[in-house]
């Protein structure tokens, strides 16, 4: 699956919406910096095939982690850049070498 077509919003208030352009369920399991989760304890946030769900918590960095729970039970992790808010934020292939 590619996770690249889910665009990725930092919105004025700092808040984060995630747009399933897919016909799949979307599920992450990680959304944070430095491998600290802004997700509270065990909670994972799902976005259903052709809508969108945003973060309840404020305050997101520009640059930030998200991890998509893929067919495996495993997380898939990518970069998210977001230079300007209420702009669809640039993503990458996370390098989980660092």
């Amino acid at each position: 699956m590619t996770y690249e077509k889910v665009e990725i919003i930092r919105r004025n208030d700092g808040s984060i919406r995630f747009n399933n352009k897919m016909p799949y369920h979307v599920t992450l399991g990680y959304i944070g910096t430095n491998g600290v989760t802004m997700l509270p304890q065990t909670q994972s946030l799902m976005v259903t095939p052709f809508s969108y769900a945003n973060t309840q918590f404020k305050n997101v960095p520009s640059t930030f982690q998200v991890g998509y729970i893929n067919d495996f039970g495993g997380l898939s992790f990518y970069e998210i850049n977001c230079p300007v808010v209420n702009n669809i934020c640039n993503i990458s292939v996370a390098n989980r070498d660092q």
